[in-house]
């Protein structure tokens, strides 16, 4: 288990799950646009909006933990 995921404040935890939804949604935008095989490409576009759900999920968790 990474050092953040066990001794960072909740900020932190958020915003380095922040970083690896996005590096996620890159990952499956980019299979997505080469995928020679039909399913594949479905496949990876499905898991590119669940990263986006993902990353809205995060960034609402962010704005509530900075309002108190």
């Amino acid at each position: 288990m990474n050092s953040i995921a066990k001794n960072g404040t909740p900020m932190e935890i958020l915003e380095a799950a922040l970083k690896k939804e996005h590096a996620a949604h890159d990952f499956y935008s980019e299979v997505r646009e080469h995928a020679k095989v039909e399913s594949v490409r479905l496949l990876a576009e499905e898991l590119c909006d669940e990263e986006m759900r993902h990353v809205r999920l995060i960034e609402e968790h962010i704005v509530r933990l900075r309002r108190g």
